[in-house]
């Protein structure tokens, strides 16, 4: 099993919105030599280009294909005459995690001397038959350290089917929010006008926590999705709002069955300074 990092361009596939309403992904092999492409077991690390300029994406290959792109697929593309032109075969892609996180930035790696300044990622490089020390095998171990010991998905989960008396035993269900809160665009647009401290609470969680927590925030979508239609475009500075992970649970909650606001949780938060059973460690 090996590790690969490879790149999409955010101008062109539309990967956001295939991660979330795809099983799995097809993906071109671009490689003359089948044994020298990806293989069954694989992890494919996926970089998004500008305005991203991210690693975001896990995934491992399940299989082959010989056959035509689906043709569900295709509506992803923005620029469809890529995939129209290609006549090779396809991995196909499960999906495994999806990450935001400073320390999987193109920045970073230059930062840390992980990635020379030249080095767009956009070449598609494998830690197959590498050295330890090589390169390529120091940098895709890193992104899959920061998969691994840190799954803080970028998709906010809730709590979901506590109220199904059905429920069936083993199953799992998650309610995710809207997709607007997941725009990597928008939110970095968002990060950008408001800053990383919670609208609410005011917690930064680089100065709760130290350096290593710079620039970790969740943001959140002030609009209720039943007043929004499919052709809605965000604006970041109106519709969105950073938050810490608690205080984005807190407003995805209903209140009497009225939908949470930011101004009704910040006045909550502050009758909650006055308790003095709020924040109690037992050691």
């Amino acid at each position: 099993m090996a590790n690969w990092l490879i790149s999409v361009k955010y101008e062109e596939f539309d990967l956001e919105s295939a991660y979330e309403e795809l099983p799995v992904i097809y993906w071109s092999n671009h490689a003359e030599n089948k044994n020298a492409g990806f293989q069954l077991g694989d992890r494919v690390y996926i970089y998004v280009t500008q305005p991203v300029s991210k690693v975001m994406y896990q995934f491992k290959v399940i299989d082959q294909s010989d056959n035509n792109y689906p043709i569900e697929q295709r509506k992803y593309w923005k620029v469809k005459e890529e995939i129209d032109s290609y006549t090779g075969n396809f991995s196909v892609f499960q999906k495994v995690c999806k990450l935001d996180k400073m320390s999987l930035t193109r920045d970073y790696f230059i930062q840390s001397g992980l990635l020379p300044k030249t080095d767009t990622l956009q070449a598609r490089r494998t830690d197959r038959n590498k050295a330890l020390n090589h390169p390529i095998k120091l940098l895709l171990d890193f992104i899959a350290d920061q998969f691994q010991t840190d799954r803080i998905e970028y998709d906010y989960p809730d709590e979901a089917g506590l109220e199904n008396e059905t429920f069936p035993e083993g199953a799992k269900q998650t309610v995710l929010v809207n997709k607007y809160e997941r725009n990597p665009e928008a939110r970095a647009k968002c990060i950008e006008i408001y800053g990383t401290r919670c609208c609410v609470c005011g917690l930064s969680f680089e100065h709760m926590y130290g350096s290593f927590a710079k620039d970790f925030i969740h943001v959140h979508h002030l609009k209720s999705l039943h007043t929004i239609g499919e052709q809605y475009e965000v604006d970041p500075k109106e519709d969105l709002r950073p938050v810490c992970p608690n205080c984005h649970a807190m407003l995805h909650k209903t209140e009497n069955g009225l939908p949470m606001t930011i101004e009704r949780l910040k006045l909550l938060y502050s009758v909650s300074l006055r308790n003095p059973l709020r924040q109690t460690f037992e050691e």
